[in-house]
């Protein structure tokens, strides 16, 4: 008997360290348990144990002084009781001080069953989520959907008949959505990769719709989706030198150094607005933006495609007139070498000449992205006033760093205009930085990110499609790799997830990148990458528009708010 004493008295220590073990303790839902969770856990059994010891279970004779609530949860809680567990013991166990000296089996079928049904609150309703059941109307319920469950979960039909929760295991729950999935993925990395473009405004939706993924869960994905992509381009483009002046390089860093900060101050304001409006209001203004810009893009690339044919028919008509080419040569002298499929490869030792003569451009470029990469990393609490401190020093650190740029630019700019790129004067210094805040502003409020706004501007402002390409991956690529460190930092990405498709879209955008480089040799025709562009624009329009109709008649069939809803800065 005293050993079995013993025995209990000790399994509470043993059963809250095993908890604890986030790697070999397997919760309830098959995956390992968090401290949060395990604090959700930890109240769940108070609340079993409480409706026992109303039965006749005895107070323990070694109870601690004061509340033995509150003694039994710190020791389950070696860092003291969370906010989340003070408050269910309120909701739970408030009108009773016995602590019982017994243990439910978490893994038994009997113990999980006793949880359907019961009460739940706002305060418990995200720990509530890593169990199999959810919580809703203030009940735990059975969940519906996928989305009813938290962050890489899935909702599943389990052997009792019930729906639960499990966690999500690609290759597990492999069907044939995700090789459909996985197919479109590649196509549009391939398209996204001559059009220099991440990809983001099909990615996403193609998760939501195929994958069954929630925004939550679709977006970090398609982060890493998209990094893994412009990394390809950016270590094929960087030691590339600009068609016209090949004593610049391909990707324009002075565009970058002067519209990157303004990118970022808008994507900032962007995504505070983003969050206050209603649906209707961001469908809206996202299929007047994307339809503009769809409309620049392909007329441009219709344009250059009919000059391009001029062109190409002209130099045929003078091949044709030419005299016929000396023996031996087989040719080559009338109608030129035709190239053969060649792989691309970094040129490494390109590279460190072009950023050498470009120093100052490259410092500033990278001491913004560090800069943004430390204000994110180590933001406030929304809503607080260092919160609020922050986003008003980032605003003048992308200001300032937009002056240093131009400094740099007066500098070292000639004078005079240079076809094919931008031109910088005293006008224009501020006017592309404000046109980049714009664009920024545009892709944070509507959800799809700068790269597919800043791609025709720059088409517009009369940089060459193969520069833009360049430059454009460049943008893509400092935005993305800042969101992907920060969801990875947070525990927001899904390992399985991201190795599978991300392994597929640097290979469909290395694939990509190097039948275009063919394609642009043999056939001369940039116009392909404003084309691309253009097919990008299209697909992101019709998927997001799909996407967004679809949350616009779920609010109003559920009689959702449609008006500004400002109280979600601070609680979303």
């Amino acid at each position: 008997m005293q050993i079995a004493m013993l025995f209990l008295a000790l399994l509470p220590a043993f059963f809250a360290a095993a908890l604890d073990q986030r790697s070999s303790f397997p919760s309830v839902v098959g995956r390992p348990v968090g401290r949060r969770e395990s604090s959700a856990l930890h109240v769940v059994s108070l609340r079993e144990e409480e409706a026992s010891a109303r039965k006749g279970a005895r107070q323990p004779e070694n109870a601690s002084s004061g509340s033995p609530k509150l003694e039994f949860l710190k020791s389950r809680e070696p860092n003291g009781p969370s906010d989340v567990a003070r408050s269910y013991l309120r909701d739970a166990v408030a009108d009773t001080d016995v602590v019982p000296d017994t243990f439910p089996d978490f893994d038994g079928h009997d113990s999980i069953e006793a949880d359907l049904g019961n009460k739940c609150s706002w305060d418990t309703k995200d720990v509530m989520r890593g169990d199999k059941w959810v919580c809703k109307e203030g009940r735990c319920v059975e969940c519906t959907i996928s989305r009813d469950c938290g962050e890489q979960f899935i909702c599943e039909a389990a052997n009792t008949g019930k729906n639960h929760c499990v966690a999500r295991d690609l290759f597990v729950q492999w069907d044939w959505s995700e090789v459909l999935l996985t197919v479109l993925i590649i196509l549009t990395a391939m398209l996204s990769a001559a059009a220099g473009m991440g990809g983001g405004g099909v990615f996403v939706p193609l998760l939501l719709l195929l994958g069954g993924l929630s925004t939550k869960e679709a977006v970090p994905l398609s982060q890493a989706m998209i990094v893994g992509g412009a990394t390809v381009n950016i270590l094929m483009f960087c030691g590339e030198r600009h068609p016209k002046y090949p004593e610049r390089p391909k990707i324009d860093y002075e565009v970058l150094m002067m519209l990157n900060p303004g990118l970022a101050a808008g994507v900032t304001i962007g995504v505070l607005c983003h969050v206050i409006s209603p649906q209707w209001l961001i469908v809206l203004t996202l299929n007047i933006t994307l339809i503009i810009a769809l409309q620049k893009s392909a007329t441009k690339g219709i344009q250059s495609w009919k000059k391009e044919t001029k062109m190409l028919d002209e130099q045929a008509a003078a091949a044709a007139a030419a005299p016929p080419a000396p023996p031996g040569t087989g040719g080559l002298a009338r109608s030129g070498s035709q190239p053969g499929l060649k792989i691309k490869l970094a040129d490494f030792r390109g590279f460190v000449q072009l950023a050498r003569d470009n120093r100052k451009q490259v410092g500033l470029i990278f001491g913004s992205w560090a800069t943004f990469l430390i204000l994110n990393m180590y933001k406030a609490p929304q809503c607080t006033a260092m919160y609020w401190a922050q986003m008003f020093g980032m605003l003048i650190i992308c200001t300032a760093y937009t002056f240093g740029g131009a400094a740099t630019l007066r500098e070292s700019t000639p004078a005079g205009e240079e076809d094919g790129r931008l031109v910088w004067t005293p006008y224009t210094l501020w006017l592309y930085p404000m046109l980049s805040t714009g664009a920024g502003f545009l892709g944070g409020f509507l959800g799809i990110g700068g790269g597919i706004i800043m791609g025709p501007m720059l088409i517009e402002l009369g940089m060459v499609p193969e520069a833009n390409q360049a430059t454009t991956a460049a943008f893509v690529f400092l935005s993305s790799s800042l969101a992907t460190i920060q969801f990875v930092v947070l525990g927001k990405t899904m390992p399985q997830y991201v190795v599978w498709f991300t392994t597929w879209v640097v290979l469909a955008t290395f694939v990509g990148q190097t039948g275009l480089d063919y394609i642009l040799r043999k056939y001369q025709r940039s116009s392909l990458i404003v084309l691309s562009i253009a097919g990008i624009i299209a697909a992101s329009l019709i998927m997001m528009t799909i996407i967004g109709v679809s949350d616009i008649y779920f609010d109003i069939s559920r009689g959702a708010y449609m008006g500004f809803s400002p109280r979600n800065l601070c609680y979303p």
